[in-house]
């Protein structure tokens, strides 16, 4: 554990602090703030990042994208405040450590003493126009949605994707024996009839929502694989695509069975009652409020008691 400027580093747990409140990440989101933060307000670039928290792979900056994305969000649901992730266009990431203050949907910290143009009257009479165009626009518009039929919801609420940050086939032999069990396990819940299993594989070049509705999945559980001090972290985590919501993460052990078969037991639970739920239909505020209490929901089915 150590500090870095404002805030507080604990690498065997994963987790950083900030004025007494304590976020836990998954392993590359931590590796990526800690990146970051070694060099506040510095700008970072894309090739020191990746070296950074991918140093045995090759990964396009669009896979840094996303890790910023799953950061950034993270950041904002949790009760640490004044953390800005600001990113510049084809070079690099920079972050903003301020003493308090919200983080935006935009990564831009809240500025509270900003305040609106004056607009008072004019062109009274052009928006006068404009609002009855509008009115009139959606007026036909809602007409016209509902004689259309609808399209059935692309997304089949029991379709699982198992994805990893490491292709089976170059997993430690630790790290791949969890993986076979949890693979197993899956499949099994997939005879049974309780999920879909589908082969489907992260693609860098994908923004995850985009590739989510493509491949038609409701959930995915994903496999972190991690080196550190010559041993193998594990952590599995299950996440609603749409969003890139982790709802629910743990650190496995591959050195105790009885904790592994444990975790992986609780696990499976969670995305059955996840599927089971018919919640994973999300609507547009659904998916655009971090705060909707259909979070809070949706992480009590996935950490079952």
């Amino acid at each position: 554990m150590h500090a870095v400027d404002a805030l507080i580093f604990d690498e065997r747990e994963f987790s950083v602090s900030k004025e007494q409140q304590t976020l836990s990440l998954n392993p590359l989101s931590f590796k990526l703030l800690h990146t970051l933060a070694q060099q506040p307000e510095q700008l970072v670039s894309v090739s020191e990042l990746t070296a950074a928290v991918w140093p045995k792979q090759h990964v396009s900056p669009e896979t840094l994208k996303q890790r910023v994305f799953v950061l950034r969000k993270a950041l904002q649901q949790s009760s640490i405040t004044g953390l800005t992730i600001q990113a510049v266009r084809g070079e690099g990431y920079r972050l903003l450590i301020a003493p308090s203050g919200p983080v935006t949907d935009t990564g831009v910290a809240a500025d509270t003493a900003a305040t609106a143009p004056d607009r008072r009257d004019k062109g009274r009479q052009q928006l006068l126009l404009f609002a009855a165009a509008v009115s009139m626009a959606i007026v036909l518009l809602t007409t016209a949605m509902l004689l259309w039929p609808h399209k059935p919801e692309v997304i089949s609420s029991n379709r699982i994707a198992l994805w990893s940050n490491i292709p089976p086939e170059q997993m430690p032999d630790s790290a791949l024996s969890v993986y076979q069990a949890w693979h197993h396990q899956l499949n099994q819940a997939a005879a049974a009839g309780d999920i879909q299993l589908i082969l489907s594989r992260q693609r860098p070049e994908m923004a995850l929502p985009l590739q989510a509705r493509k491949d038609r999945i409701a959930l995915i559980s994903y496999v972190d694989i991690v080196a550190v001090n010559n041993s193998t972290m594990l952590r599995l985590s299950i996440i609603e695509p749409t969003t890139a919501t982790v709802l629910r993460s743990d650190s496995i052990d591959p050195a105790s069975a009885e904790a592994l078969a444990l975790s992986l037991a609780s696990h499976l639970q969670g995305i059955k009652q996840l599927t089971a739920s018919g919640k994973l239909y999300l609507s547009k505020e659904q998916r655009e409020q971090p705060l909707h209490p259909i979070w809070p929901a949706l992480r009590a089915l996935a950490n079952p008691t």
